[in-house]
């Protein structure tokens, strides 16, 4: 629309040059999104750098059901545990929209965890945010990672709700991608393990530990594993989990899974 008001304007040959810059950039694959260098995400304006992993619409929907659960909820403060932040999409997303909300959000990746620290302060949310490199390992355990003086005890500490868009996408498949993900985005943010539910058993042990008694977990998942998580909290009782809900993402697949932990 803005391009439709200036019709007769004329480029300097510096904006020439940037322009075909610009173009043979993505004509390389690269995703429009590392190119502007930004992106829009539900109401939030987040900086994107390459190999940080870019947060995709369907995700808006996740943080909106978190939104809804935490406003039935009635509480005066909620702690989240956003698990595999990238660039702070979904906990940035969630502090914004509600300030009684304190979120941890942590990530193997040192670069997604210094973006999602910068996208924190252009926000004005730093406050609300506490930002670690950890990684979450397959037996239910997060460990520090880069660690300094004084680093918070996470693995002592309980929350009210954790989310996470975890990696979910089988390794077999990972060939199949398109060149913009293959190349430029972080491959580990996708790969789920041989059935692409690695991360996913990991967060369910984490999650029947750390979530205090009717906390919720939520995760943004393959249409094909609902099923699976529905039957591991019927198999493996141990965990105190409950299958509460799955929602469904814009083209209507089963996307996003809810549990909660028993009292």
């Amino acid at each position: 629309m803005d391009l439709a008001n200036i019709p007769e304007q004329q480029l300097s040959e510096d904006q020439v040059s940037k322009l075909l810059a610009l173009c043979e950039c993505r004509m390389s694959r690269m995703p429009v999104q590392y190119i502007i260098g930004e992106w829009d995400f539900r109401d939030i304006t987040l900086k994107m750098i390459p190999p940080v992993f870019i947060p995709r619409p369907e995700t808006e929907i996740l943080v909106d059901i978190v939104l809804r659960r935490i406003a039935a909820m009635k509480t005066e403060c909620c702690k989240i545990l956003d698990i595999g932040c990238g660039s702070g999409a979904i906990s940035l997303a969630l502090v914004h929209a509600n300030n009684k909300i304190k979120c941890t959000a942590i990530d193997r990746s040192l670069y997604a965890c210094h973006l999602t620290k910068q996208n924190a302060e252009a926000l004005g949310l730093q406050d609300n945010m506490e930002i670690l490199n950890a990684i979450l390992r397959e037996n239910g355990e997060i460990k520090l990672l880069n660690t300094v003086e004084k680093a918070p005890k996470i693995e002592e500490e309980q929350f009210d709700i954790i989310v996470s868009n975890p990696p979910y996408i089988p390794t077999g498949k990972l060939p199949d991608l398109a060149p913009e993900i293959k190349i430029y985005e972080d491959l580990r943010a996708l790969d789920g393990g041989k059935d692409g539910l690695n991360t996913i058993k990991a967060l369910m042990k984490y999650a029947s530990k750390a979530l205090v008694p009717s906390g919720l977990l939520f995760m943004e998942v393959d249409h094909l594993h609902p099923e699976y998580i529905e039957f591991f909290t019927k198999k493996y009782t141990k965990l105190n989990l409950f299958h509460e809900h799955i929602y469904k993402d814009y083209c209507c697949n089963d996307r996003f899974v809810e549990l909660s932990k028993l009292q």
